[in-house]
């Protein structure tokens, strides 16, 4: 006997950014969903929550996207929020250091790789010699091979010296891949390399969202409804339910059992491993024991304005990124006047940090910000907030990222999808968007 949908429906388990790829992707090619989600909120580690005390938006941490990003895109597109990305103001990027140093990345005079060019041949902290051996640095790694060599194994074969690997390397490999540049996956460098600085167009911008993170997902309830689709948060899918050796839904906490013609789980490696049965785990086991990487978020309210550029890469410190959140969010004229500034910090790759208290990680990153920031010294920290994202992303080096499944499996009926599957990118929003759209698709095939 085989269970039989007569209007496809696809079950997608996980509302963060790749099971919402899923869902809306799934939707748009015509099939029913149904997305379940164990928490009562959407976008899992993409999401916004007001602080108790000065109102604020927060992100469980600071995330940008790029103009190359088009699966995000696309998904927001579709959702009506892809405005919030601001994807005709780009942000340059300043750097400072506690050698007072001072440089700014600008590459939006022209679209495309005359742009980025021009970025480079500005940064008047390097010599013309290093943004000449920056360039071809770049270009070289994008397109050398780089199967089984880390980052930094691909940067020395591009003869990138000591010092551009520290200043610029280092901090690019951090921000993009959440991993030290020794032990990331090299080919997810030349990814970046290829989609995000030599991509042409708009492919390089950085987009900083004007708004929490949860409103780019807000519509999302209401866009599935109109389309015959549902979200069920609150609910948490237990188990699989098979018919002989197929999947054909799944049984939620509530004591419901969902069926359909596919299910999507789009949830961190662990929580796969978890939902198959006994006799499918040991093909998957090893997914349960690949090493994550944490990153820590230190938000920060002061007495007066810094007069700082919205966003600053450090130099030298323990803290990486600097955002001035009142350069992207709205405020109302009380948390203006109460609180007028208001920074967040981000450190990624931060094993030794999150073991820390947070109040230690605070007094260590305001006294790095009031010796890179003489305007710093003499205001006084008002509020504080510190958000460590313990697994926010599996940590890709050239042996993991082999390991990477595919949305398809050995398993009919079941697809999976998530940042951290096979999409030959760094595990990002838009590894995830790109992720729930490879699923929906391969579903959508085979319904």
């Amino acid at each position: 006997m085989q269970y039989v949908e007569r209007n496809p429906r696809c079950i997608v388990i996980g509302a963060g950014v790749a099971g919402i790829a899923a869902a809306v992707e799934a939707t748009r090619l015509g099939m029913s969903v149904v997305l379940v989600e164990a928490h009562r909120y959407v976008g899992g580690r993409a999401r916004s929550f007001r602080d108790e005390l000065t109102g604020d938006e927060l992100d469980n941490g600071q995330h940008v996207a790029m103009g190359c990003y088009q699966n995000l895109r696309h998904i927001l597109r579709e959702l009506g929020t892809e405005s919030l990305l601001a994807p005709n103001d780009p942000v340059p990027i300043a750097f400072a250091s506690v050698r007072g140093e001072r440089d700014v990345f600008n590459p939006y005079r022209w679209r495309g790789r005359l742009g980025v060019a021009h970025g480079l041949f500005h940064l008047r902290s390097f010599s013309l010699a290093e943004r000449l051996q920056l360039l071809v640095g770049g270009i070289c790694a994008s397109l050398r091979s780089c199967e089984g060599l880390t980052a930094g194994d691909v940067l020395q074969a591009c003869r990138q010296p000591a010092n551009l690997m520290e200043r610029f390397w280092e901090p690019l490999v951090l921000a993009t891949l959440n991993a030290p540049i020794s032990v990331a996956d090299g080919a997810l460098l030349r990814a970046v390399l290829r989609r995000a600085i030599f991509g042409g167009g708009d492919s390089h911008y950085l987009l900083v969202p004007r708004a929490g993170l949860s409103k780019l997902w807000q519509p999302l309830e209401r866009w599935l409804s109109e389309r015959g689709g549902s979200i069920r948060l609150g609910t948490r899918a237990e188990e699989l339910v098979w018919l002989d050796d197929r999947v054909i839904g799944v049984a939620t906490s509530s004591g419901e059992e969902i069926r359909g013609s596919a299910v999507i789980a789009a949830v961190p490696p662990k929580a796969y491993v978890r939902l198959l049965p006994q006799r499918y785990r040991s093909t998957v086991a090893f997914l349960a024991q690949l090493e994550t990487m944490p990153i820590v978020s230190v938000y920060l309210w002061y007495d007066h304005t810094l007069a700082l550029p919205p966003v600053v890469g450090l130099w030298g410190t323990t803290a990486q990124w600097v955002f001035d959140r009142g350069a992207f969010l709205e405020r109302s004229d009380d948390q203006q006047r109460q609180y007028p500034g208001h920074v967040e910090v981000t450190i990624s790759a931060a094993h030794a940090l999150a073991q820390q208290p947070a109040d230690a990680i605070v007094a260590k990153v305001s006294r790095e910000l009031a010796t890179v920031f003489p305007q710093m010294k003499n205001a006084r920290l008002l509020h504080w907030r510190v958000i460590k994202e313990r697994s926010a992303t599996l940590l890709l080096t050239p042996k993991t990222s082999r390991l990477r499944l595919s949305p398809t499996n050995d398993i009919a009926g079941l697809y999976v999808a998530g940042d951290w599957t096979a999409t030959r990118l760094p595990a990002t929003l838009e590894s995830a968007a790109a992720s729930g759209i490879a699923a929906a698709r391969a579903a959508a095939q085979m319904a």
